[in-house]
């Protein structure tokens, strides 16, 4: 699945998981009485510059500080359904990036044609993570679009006692298909493609930018899935070009002395150019 036609989709019927009682609960109280419904989103500056940026629902800024480069917040409250998020970049007010989520109720790509839209909204109460990543080509259609957005869904129950949960990403736009592995032994992820996560369903598409109707294995928890792993003390990692295995170098230590402990949920991210100012690699700690 190329990155630049990246809107993850889900089955329509995902939107609406949510229990009869819940329902019944929600409905059955006073409105005064009812919570607030908003989808918990964490949002992340996975660009390959350096720049900070704002994230917005429709027009409203959802960060309360500037994201940082490769830094992440906690989960915050966005609408849900249909929704358009928006990144701007310091204090301009442009968009660097605008998409809309939740807006189609067939599977479809950004084209020369048609810009994507799809049936992937965030959903109330359940948890997300959106990133900010670089286009590897510019858009014609939307050339004002300089970034890409990618929403996906976390499961975020406990993995097994004693394993950790991780999950990978390939954003650096000029990197070859990658494998995440831990130095000294076998790949924990292998071949994964620019915009894509390790392990996930991949969604393929026909020459007018449409997916099947049914893809199998795709469900919320297959976008970004999260692969439980054995518990990793002070080690090295290690991203390797697929076809080569030559390792592919990591500026600064962000791949060095790794733990993953017991419990935890973990997102790896690698971004920048290979053929520019280098790789970078990010990891960031889910929790609600």
């Amino acid at each position: 699945m190329k990155f630049l036609k990246i809107k993850f989709a889900v089955i329509l019927g995902v939107i609406a998981i949510v229990t009869s009682c819940k329902k019944a609960e929600y409905l059955d109280s006073d409105n005064a009485d009812r919570p607030p419904l908003s989808a918990k989103v964490k949002l992340v500056n996975a660009l390959s510059i350096t720049a900070p940026i704002n994230f917005l629902d429709f027009t409203r800024q959802v960060n309360t500080a500037l994201v940082i480069h490769n830094a992440s917040t906690g989960y915050l409250d966005t609408q849900y359904g249909k929704v358009q998020y928006n990144t701007t970049e310091g204090s301009n007010t442009s968009y660097k990036s605008s998409y809309v989520f939740g807006g189609s109720a067939a599977f479809a790509q950004e084209t020369d044609k048609a810009s994507f839209a799809g049936p992937n909204g965030p959903i109330a109460s359940y948890y997300h993570t959106l990133f900010a990543v670089a286009k590897r080509k510019p858009s014609k259609l939307n050339p004002g679009n300089r970034d890409s957005l990618v929403l996906v869904y976390d499961d975020l129950t406990a993995p097994v006692a004693g394993k950790a949960k991780v999950r990978f990403a390939n954003f650096s736009p000029d990197a070859p298909n990658v494998d995440l592995t831990l130095a000294g032994s076998g790949a924990v992820f292998s071949n994964v493609a620019y915009g894509n996560f390790g392990d996930q369903t991949i969604i393929t598409y026909d020459a007018n930018g449409k997916a099947p109707a049914t893809i199998p294995g795709l469900s919320w928890k297959t976008l970004g899935p999260f692969k439980e792993v054995d518990v990793v003390a002070a080690k090295n990692l290690e991203v390797r070009n697929n076809t080569t295995q030559a390792v592919i170098p990591i500026v600064g230590n962000g791949l060095s002395n790794v733990t993953f402990e017991a419990g935890k949920i973990y997102t790896v991210f690698i971004n920048g150019s290979v053929g520019g100012a280098g790789v970078s690699a990010t990891i960031i700690t889910h929790s609600k």
